[in-house]
């Protein structure tokens, strides 16, 4: 949900609440309540009396400075406007979100005790002017409670409304961009350069050949079967880019092409699948020195639920390279289901400079 429609909405509210409320009164005052007939006072009239109530000091009988009408007024005030907008913010922007990433009954018991206390603690607070006012103690506390109850329910809804919308929203946006990475994820120019690997090692090395073929048979199936879900285990996506640097190092003189390096245990996380890939994808097919040993460096670093993910590779600007739109398409796809899954828990940069093109991709995978 866009910012501009959140603050209508939340505009529409605050506007419509005291509209409502002068709007029940100027009815109560009419003869024939469903015709709306006989009115002493017009609705605007009625509506300006409200306003005009929270300054009015609450102790006729006193003087107008006295510190009981002041600390009155600021009593309406805190009441009727300052109270209400802490209430459902509270729990609009603090409780609500908290509770939806807990689990168990124990989320409630601070939204309980703050509605069953709070109101309570606020009306003793301010019980030394409160008898002034026509109202007692506890017809105050009593309004208090409702004013606490109303304006946190409030807050809690107004909050799964809109995460509601913005859940709505996100599963669309996710469906198309799992559409889109379907069609990225697997590269004809690598499936056909495997093929014709294959079949050139199936005179040469008939053995070396079955063992290619299986390994392009384990890559097709954890790119069609295996990545149906929303996170897979990251050792698993670790086996798959082995896998595929594996056959990719067939088509090269040069097997030292690839550093690759793990540092931390991996066992333990799990991330969205085929997120690293078109990195290492782009880092083979836009290297430019392919006779160079370590001309291409991936690096998995895992601290905790932190990822690190660095790729770099050799690029010189001098050398021309055939760069088509799909390896574009391809991060631009990355960078989108970053965005979608991991909102502000990752940080990509990707720069080239000294003849190095580098990738550095963060991703905190704790959601609590």
């Amino acid at each position: 949900m866009k910012k501009s429609v959140k603050i209508a909405l939340h505009a529409c509210f605050w506007v419509l609440l005291p509209l409502t409320i002068t709007f029940y009164d100027w009815a109560g005052q009419a003869d024939d309540f469903f015709g709306m007939a006989s009115h002493s006072k017009s609705y605007l009239h009625i509506l300006f009396q409200n306003f005009q109530s929270l300054f009015v000091r609450p102790d006729m009988g006193s003087n107008l400075f006295s510190l009981s009408n002041i600390l009155g007024i600021i009593y309406n005030v805190f009441c009727e406007v300052i109270y209400p907008l802490a209430v459902f913010y509270l729990f609009y922007g603090y409780y609500t979100p908290k509770s939806l990433t807990k689990r168990g009954y124990r989320k409630y018991l601070v939204p309980g005790l703050f509605i069953f206390i709070v109101p309570f603690g606020v009306t003793s607070l301010l019980s030394t002017f409160i008898f002034s006012v026509n109202l007692g103690f506890y017809s105050f506390l009593s309004l208090t409670y409702v004013f606490t109850l109303f304006f946190s329910i409030s807050g809690f809804f107004f909050f799964l409304l809109e995460n509601w919308f913005e859940t709505q929203k996100l599963a669309r946006e996710n469906l198309q961009s799992e559409l889109a990475l379907l069609k990225n994820q697997i590269n004809p120019h690598f499936l056909f350069n495997t093929l014709n690997n294959i079949d050139s090692l199936i005179k040469s090395n008939a053995e070396r050949a079955s063992y290619t073929l299986l390994k392009l048979s384990e890559i097709l199936r954890y790119m069609i079967y295996d990545t149906n879900v929303a996170k897979v285990h990251l050792t698993d996506e670790i086996r798959h880019i082995e896998s595929y640097i594996e056959l990719q190092k067939l088509q090269f003189v040069n097997k030292d092409l690839v550093s690759f390096n793990i540092r931390g245990n991996p066992a333990s996380i799990q991330i969205a699948p085929m997120l690293f890939i078109p990195f290492v994808e782009n880092a083979f097919k836009h290297c430019t020195d392919k006779s160079q040993p370590g001309a291409i460096r991936i690096t998995f670093t895992i601290n905790g639920k932190q990822v690190l993910f660095e790729s770099e590779n050799e690029s010189d600007h001098s050398k021309a390279i055939n760069k088509d739109e799909a390896s574009g398409v391809g991060l631009n796809n990355v960078r989108r289901r970053l965005e979608l899954i991991y909102p502000g828990r990752h940080t990509l940069h990707i720069k080239e400079e000294n003849n190095t093109f580098s990738i550095i991709l963060s991703v905190n995978t704790d959601e609590h």
